[in-house]
């Protein structure tokens, strides 16, 4: 297994995760990792009318605890103001179709924890996009553990010989552990690409959720995500 890249499902992921993903040969949904409250487990951002908005799924949370151990809030039907603003806000996008298909694999059902809905959202995002990377729940490899070290250790577990990082890491990743496993560490060298969007008295909104670019350029989605690497590919 030659590149693997891990990281913690996201609900409504945004396009670098996607792009992450789609580089690797094998993707380790880290489902067990802990929760962090303000992250982007559980919230990301759309483009509306009204500028930029964020979607936040409510959880109940208690202390330190994992996304396997946190619960989904269904006090308030957040699910159904979801999916009202995610239609009024992609309502003139020219495949607004698609997102049906979203709504009928990611809200119309109860999830129970944040790690069921987060995998559930980011499966159904690298269906439309026609990902092709298998993917694998750590909680299922039995690999204890923390840090860079655990990482390492669920690399190894998968047979992998690289690790694809993201470039937020830098600052905290240690390689050693993966020097010593023999395992080399890629950095994943993301730019964001750019695509013609909704609401233009806002310009161009970067780092939203990937259903932006899904609801706007349709099966172009994965092309389009993959342009500028492939483009700075091709000036080297």
């Amino acid at each position: 297994m030659p590149i693997v890249a891990i990281h913690q499902p996201h609900y409504l992921p945004y396009c670098g995760y996607l792009d992450k993903w789609d580089q690797a040969d094998l993707f380790i949904l880290l489902d067990d990792a802990q929760f962090a409250r303000g992250g982007w487990q559980n919230r990301n951002y759309i483009k509306t009318a009204q500028g930029r908005h964020l979607l936040t799924a409510p959880v109940r949370h208690h202390g330190f605890q994992t996304l396997r151990e946190t619960k989904i809030d269904y006090t308030r039907r957040w699910d159904r103001a979801h999916i009202r603003t995610l239609e009024q806000a992609y309502a003139r996008a020219p495949y607004r179709h698609l997102l049906s298909t979203i709504t009928a694999e990611v809200y119309c059902r109860r999830w129970d924890r944040l790690s069921e809905l987060a995998i559930g959202c980011t499966l159904s995002f690298g269906r439309q996009l026609r990902i092709e990377t298998p993917t694998v729940l750590a909680s299922s490899l039995n690999v204890p553990g923390n840090s860079s070290q655990r990482l390492a250790d669920l690399c190894r577990a998968v047979g992998a010989d690289a690790y694809l990082a993201g470039d937020g890491c830098r600052v905290y990743l240690d390689e050693q552990p993966f020097d010593k496993a023999g395992i080399e560490v890629l950095w994943q060298g993301f730019t964001h690409p750019r695509w013609r969007q909704l609401h233009d008295q806002h310009g161009f909104q970067s780092h939203l959720s990937a259903l932006d670019l899904l609801l706007n350029t349709g099966p172009d989605s994965l092309a389009v995500l993959r342009g500028p690497r492939l483009f700075a590919g091709a000036a080297q």
